[in-house]
């Protein structure tokens, strides 16, 4: 999976899925809970993870990558090596669960959603290169036309990956997207590039869909659980003093 070769400004780009998946996990609560991560890659987004709160374990199969990871996170992760289609975890053993999409197939996607979905007690994100979109359309013009420039990644159709979860039965669907428009409007200086920030269509290039296993409830902030003490009913003022010692004064 070629994360980073791609001819354009890769912190530009990286930013704006970076703000997408932290987005989309924002209602997932985190304080002390676990959340895996499937397909880490060079751990692009694992910091972003971490950072978020969640007691992190990140999986990649190709020892060289999990070598990068290991040098970028240092102690603040568990990094294992596993494929996506078998995980070596008992069943519910992750709160959360964020799928890097690698199977190029849909028995390869189904394969690798069920087996998120095993180890996932809470609620499942997953994260794909997105073949429905116009960045990828002209992608594929400027390929036939012997371009030689190649995609991050491989790519999935987003209502292939959505029938997917969808047939699952299970939990709440929703999903977003960024990098929409051609590649050059990915770069953040480029006056268009507003329409590569949060989409609710799925036509970005880069998608993420999630499926939460629970009802998410809103969390409130701490000051707003503490409730005012409210006061008695009015009193009559106190003297100090007998009414007779006032008088004698």
């Amino acid at each position: 999976m070629k994360w980073l070769n791609w001819n354009i400004k890769r912190d530009s780009a990286l930013s704006k899925q970076q703000n997408l998946l932290q987005q989309c996990l924002a209602v997932w609560p985190r304080r002390g809970k676990t959340l895996l991560e499937i397909n880490c890659s060079q751990g692009m987004f694992s910091p972003l993870l971490w950072e978020c709160g969640f007691d992190l374990t990140v999986t990649e199969l190709r020892p060289e990558l999990r070598s990068q990871v290991a040098a970028l996170m240092g102690g603040r992760a568990e990094i294992l090596a596993a494929s996506e289609d078998y995980l070596p975890f008992d069943d519910n053993f992750f709160d959360s669960v964020v799928l890097h999409l690698a199977a190029t197939d849909k028995k390869g996607i189904d394969a690798a959603v069920r087996e998120a979905l095993r180890v996932a007690s809470s609620g499942l994100a997953v994260t794909f290169w997105n073949s429905a979109s116009l960045a990828y359309a002209l992608h594929r013009i400027q390929g036939s036309k012997g371009s030689r420039s190649s995609w991050p990644g491989p790519v999935h159709n987003w209502w292939q990956v959505w029938r997917v979860l969808k047939n699952t039965k299970i939990g709440r669907l929703c999903g977003t997207s960024t990098l929409a428009g051609p590649r050059s409007f990915w770069d953040g200086i480029c006056p268009l590039s507003c329409c590569t920030r949060v989409l609710r269509l799925p036509f970005g290039a880069w998608g993420v869909i999630r499926l939460d296993l629970e009802s998410a409830r809103p969390v409130t902030p701490m000051p707003l659980k503490i409730k005012r003490p409210r006061l008695s009913s009015p009193q009559p003022a106190m003297e100090c003093g007998s009414k007779n010692s006032l008088n004698s004064s």
